[in-house]
């Protein structure tokens, strides 16, 4: 092989290799930059109380109820947590998320939000073509809590509903319109739990 080709080969790998790195230096920019574990900030009362140290905290909890889906369990609990020095309380509902083949995650949803997430899951299950006059159509509700419920409209024309949660790793579930039914009526339970006291 004489010395031009050798040195063309090798200018030709090295551009290759110069190129993938450009390729995945600019993919990297796309990603959303991850979140730091030691700047993290409570987002509601719960996980704020929650969060407190050097505190005694008195936690308390009643189970409602488990759905039982496909691919794991939805866990919903009405949840209390007590400042025992200073008596602050705050209520709340607690949603776990247990996928079959990875870890759960609990999303804690203040009082004040249940309402609002119980409303806007009645209007979620009512959605169909109505709801715009485009062909597909996407559906989000999130709490400050990160708990997320999402119906999408497929291009194959399916619905497909899920539930998301979880702060630095999301943990997704997939359900049925009747199981989301459902769920909302484990958080309303829940929320009347809340009110008997």
């Amino acid at each position: 092989m004489s010395l031009s080709r050798s040195l063309s080969l090798a200018l030709l790998m090295i551009a290759t290799l110069f190129g993938s790195v450009r390729a995945q230096r600019r993919w990297d920019q796309r990603l959303p930059p991850p979140r730091d574990l030691q700047f993290y900030e409570p987002r509601n009362k719960l996980e704020e109380l929650e969060n407190q140290v050097e505190t005694v905290l008195v936690k308390g909890r009643t189970y409602v109820g488990t759905l039982r889906l496909q691919s794991g369990s939805v866990r919903v609990e009405a949840t209390e947590i007590r400042n025992a020095a200073n008596s602050t309380r705050v209520t709340g509902v607690g949603i776990t998320i247990n996928p079959e083949l990875t870890i759960e995650v609990r999303s804690l949803i203040d009082y004040e939000e249940i309402d609002r997430l119980v409303k806007a899951l009645d209007l979620m299950v009512k959605a169909d073509d109505s709801i715009t006059k485009l062909a597909h159509f996407e559906i989000r509700y999130r709490t400050r809590g990160d708990f997320e419920v999402m119906i999408v409209k497929q291009i194959s024309g399916s619905v497909v509903v899920a539930i998301e949660g979880g702060f630095f790793e999301r943990t997704r579930l997939f359900l049925t319109p009747d199981e989301l039914t459902k769920l909302r009526w484990l958080i309303a339970q829940a929320k009347e739990k809340l009110d008997e006291k």
